[in-house]
């Protein structure tokens, strides 16, 4: 299956590679994500669409079988607190969704061999369309 195209931020891009760069051992999914930061279209923080996933965004995904919807929002890992609703960047769903926008589905592989299908439902908050540049 193809993948669908991604979309980044200049800024996440960079702190994305730069927190790869500092890990002692790159994970299976680090390296699905440092694919996926290679054949992401990379736009300027103000040019991100409103309806794409990005770093600290908020948003509505369904995980198959589940048809039930869960809100997660996008972190990178020294924010991961174990939080209700956080899903650090690195953890399989949270590598497949980002650059992804409302309405795609992507199959991502798990730990254990197994492809998941996620699709993105609605993207609730995205800091760069609040103008939050952080």
């Amino acid at each position: 299956m193809q993948k669908p195209k991604i979309i980044l931020s200049e800024q996440d891009l960079n702190r994305l590679e730069t927190m790869l760069e500092h890990q002692s051992k790159l994970t299976t999914t680090m390296l699905q994500l440092e694919d996926e930061l290679a054949r992401a279209e990379v736009v300027k923080p103000q040019e991100v669409p409103s309806n794409v996933v990005t770093m600290h965004a908020r948003v509505l995904v369904t995980i198959a079988p589940s048809e039930q919807a869960t809100e997660i929002t996008l972190v990178y890992p020294h924010e991961f607190k174990g939080e209700a609703g956080q899903l650090n960047i690195i953890a399989p769903v949270g590598a497949a969704i980002l650059g992804l926008e409302e309405g795609q589905t992507i199959e991502w592989p798990q730990p254990d061999g197994q492809l998941m299908k996620v699709h993105i439902e609605k993207v609730l908050y995205q800091p760069e369309r609040d103008g939050d540049y952080l």
